[in-house]
């Protein structure tokens, strides 16, 4: 795996676009602390699995609510793999996509995971492991106490899953064994939960016994009380008859008492349209002198309108005369002048066809020799070759002269018609104001004539002049006639009414007479039901009584039967705890059976984990000591790990030597290999084989002796992977290192980064 390039915008402290384009082999990454350096690595990580070391909204940089972009351009045997994680919106929703040479092959955060796992052969976690080392993972080799070193490594090689689920195992085995003790301990016993059983059965025969007989009880007093609610309802029936006739007879006295106050309304009304009538006659001669009063008050008004519309329109002045004929020299002369520049235009390409042709007929002559052939009419040309050379420039030279003249007569032709045009523009200007000027003379002319013509005709009508003060005489005359037909129309309106009212006083007066005598007829009937309220009154009592002893049978009889059922419910919990017991004692059984596989579990899962370990760390110092003796051309016999301390010993001239023997370089390039070593182990347990490098801040405190073991080392281990890069906050590194990143940091919490030189 090698990373040719990184994208990111407005992710952490990178909010501007950054676009990197990461050389092959060692690659040193520096700039100041704090600047953003490590940031660049923990952006590959996410856009490769999705994983930050902080919660999703806070990958953003900050204040800033724009789209968040990372994306990865790695090589991978022999294919080019581009990935592309974003966090957009409120909710910091993540989108993923996954482009294999150019074709998508993934989308979505989970497919896109799985892809990078299926490419690379290991999930994220083997991948931090194998491609990220820190300078605190280096030091720790060497300075941490056995206990710590022993916990790092296994947890670097993916191994403490193991010890975990050994441990739940175990644990589980704890737990499986105090549940059987506590099963044994709260075991019941079975022979008295049976004695107990036949006991509570017993009771429950008893109890519904006696619920059987309280039954029969309810049953008898619920046939007295059916009996007496029977006679009860009979006598209700007859009150119900009696009542009715009782409101029959109210609703009917109420409606012979309307009927008679409508007869009064209905004399009074008819008294009241006889006044109307004598009050129309009277009225009449001023109604009917309306017609004459609307006309005469008409004419005298249209006659004093027009006078007044004559008044406010004066005689228009008279405009200039128009010149036709200017105008249409004018346009005439500008036609003449655009056709001759048409003509012109056709004698130019004319001109420039027959150009194009005699240079041709030029270039196809160049190509001939005087012993050539003529390749119009065959014969040699021989000393004829000159002149038809000659003859075929004289007429390009013929032609490019026509083509010159015509295009300069064409200018001038041009610059005439377009004079020609503005002098025809301006009279067709001229011309179009005074026409418009003719147009509201003539108009204006014309309604002055509409309005003095509608003067005489109004007068014609009226037969004379109107008189002073007319006008307002007319209108009152007419305002009073116009309130006279209005009264006069109101009048007949009512009087409409007179014989319709009289038919109605008669209805209603034969109206009380009907009602009177239906009355009669329902004091009778009542008579003759011979309902006594007293008795009904008595039958409610009685039935009240029945209805308690009714109600206090039931209630025993709901009681013996509760007895019943819970002496029953007695029973079927004791046969509940019975089976409940055998179900205890079947439970054991199975929980002894559990203990014993948790047991062997635990041991199959402690045995499997040391065999792990046992073959790891044989491998692995094998492997950290070809790197160490690759690293140090070969100065020591060996570099030996113990398998299981993980402690590093440099065997020299046959003697192995702890580590505070030696000086600070030999112990980094120690730590270096085991940490190295550790990587391709994980790469060969996970499957995968990225061939990618992180170092972060390995150089640390060194002096310059050291720094320069360990730059000697790094350039050795280009041979290991095909990328290695290498983060430090020492700005002399990149001077020493092929190829180098330089982080800036800006103001307000941000950065920017760029490639010096590779």
């Amino acid at each position: 795996m090698r990373i040719t390039r990184l994208h990111l915008r407005n992710y952490r402290v990178y909010e501007e676009p950054l676009d990197l384009e990461l050389p092959p082999g060692l690659v040193g990454i520096y700039g100041p602390n704090g600047a953003g350096k490590s940031v660049l690595l923990e952006a590959i990580l996410f856009c490769l699995y999705g994983k930050a070391r902080t919660p999703k909204d806070e990958i953003r940089t900050a204040g800033i609510n724009a789209e968040c972009i990372t994306e990865v351009e790695f090589e991978h045997e022999g294919h080019l793999y581009v990935l592309r994680r974003t966090i957009t919106g409120q909710n910091a929703t993540v989108r993923a996509q996954a482009m294999a040479d150019g074709a998508q092959v993934a989308e979505g955060v989970r497919d896109t995971a799985r892809y990078v796992h299926s490419v690379l052969g290991m999930d994220d976690v083997a991948f931090r492991a194998s491609v990220f080392a820190e300078q605190k993972q280096l030091a720790s080799f060497s300075s941490h106490q056995p206990a710590e070193r022993r916990r790092l490594v296994l947890q670097l090689l993916g191994i403490t899953p193991l010890d975990a689920a050994r441990d739940q195992a175990r644990k589980d085995a704890r737990v499986a064994r105090d549940q059987l003790g506590q099963l044994r301990r709260l075991l019941p016993d079975r022979a008295k939960l049976a004695e107990d059983l036949a006991h509570a059965r017993q009771r429950a025969e008893e109890e519904e016994a006696k619920a059987l007989v309280a039954e029969e009880a309810r049953q008898v007093a619920q046939a007295e009380l059916e009996a007496a609610t029977a006679a009860q309802e009979k006598l209700a029936d007859l009150g119900h008859e009696y009542d009715s006739l009782l409101r029959d007879g109210k609703a009917m006295r109420a409606e012979r008492d309307r009927a008679a106050a409508r007869v009064n309304e209905l004399a009074a009304e008819l008294e009241t349209l006889e006044t109307a009538s004598v009050r129309l006659g009277q009225l009449q001669p001023v109604a009917e002198a309306l017609p004459d009063a609307e006309k005469t008050l008409g004419l005298v008004t249209a006659v004093l309108d027009a006078a007044g519309a004559l008044a406010a329109t004066p005689e228009p002045p008279r405009p200039d005369p128009l010149d036709e004929e200017a105008a249409e020299r004018a346009r005439l002369a500008a036609e003449e002048a655009a056709q001759r520049v048409a003509e012109l235009d056709g004698q130019v390409s004319g001109a420039r066809a027959e150009l194009e042709r005699a240079r041709q007929a030029a270039e196809r002559s160049a190509g001939l020799s005087g012993e050539q052939d003529c390749p119009l009419c065959g014969q040699a040309l021989g000393e004829a070759f000159e002149q038809v050379q000659d003859h075929r420039r004289r007429e390009v030279d013929e032609a490019r002269r026509r083509v010159d003249e015509l295009e300069t007569e064409r200018r001038q032709a041009r610059a005439a018609a377009e004079t020609t045009r503005k002098t025809a523009d301006a009279e067709l200007r001229r011309h179009k104001k005074a026409l418009d000027a003719w147009k509201v003379f003539e108009l204006a002319n014309a309604r002055r004539a509409v309005l003095a013509k509608a003067h005489a005709k109004a007068l014609e009508a009226l037969g004379r002049s109107p008189e002073a003060g007319e006008q307002d005489r007319l209108v009152e005359a007419v305002r009073a006639a116009r309130a006279a037909v209005e009264e006069c129309a109101e009048l007949r309106g009512r009087l409409k009414r007179r014989a319709k009212a009289a038919a109605e006083l008669s209805v209603e007066r034969d109206r009380v007479a009907d009602l009177d005598g239906r009355l009669d007829t329902l004091r009778d009937k009542v008579k003759s039901l011979g309902f006594k309220p007293e008795a009904l009154e008595a039958a409610k009592t009685r039935l009240g009584a029945l209805r308690q002893s009714h109600d206090q049978a039931a209630a025993d009889a709901q009681a013996a039967r509760i007895r019943a059922v819970e002496a029953q419910g007695r029973a079927d919990a004791c046969a509940d705890l019975l089976a409940g017991a055998d179900e205890q004692h079947a439970r054991l059984a199975e929980t002894e059976d559990e203990v014993r596989y948790l047991d062997r579990l635990s041991e199959l899962l402690s045995n499997f984990r040391n065999t792990v370990v046992a073959t790891v760390g044989p491998r692995l110092s094998a492997q950290a000591a070809e790197l160490f003796s690759e690293l140090t051309d070969h100065e020591y016999d060996r570099l030996e790990v113990d398998p299981d301390t993980y402690d590093i010993q440099i065997r020299d001239a046959g003697v192995a030597y702890g580590m505070d023997r030696f000086s600070g370089s030999e112990t980094d390039l120690a730590n270096l290999a085991l940490r190295v070593a550790i990587s391709e182990q994980v790469r060969f347990q996970s499957g995968g084989a990225v061939g990618l490098l992180v170092l972060d801040e390995v150089f640390g405190p060194l002096d310059d002796d050291r720094k320069e073991r360990m730059l000697l080392a790094l350039e050795r281990l280009r041979g290991r992977f095909r990328q290695v890069l290498v983060v430090t906050h020492d700005a002399e590194i990149k001077e020493q290192l092929p190829h180098a990143i330089e982080v800036v940091k800006l103001p307000g919490r941000r950065a920017m980064a760029r490639v010096l030189k590779g």
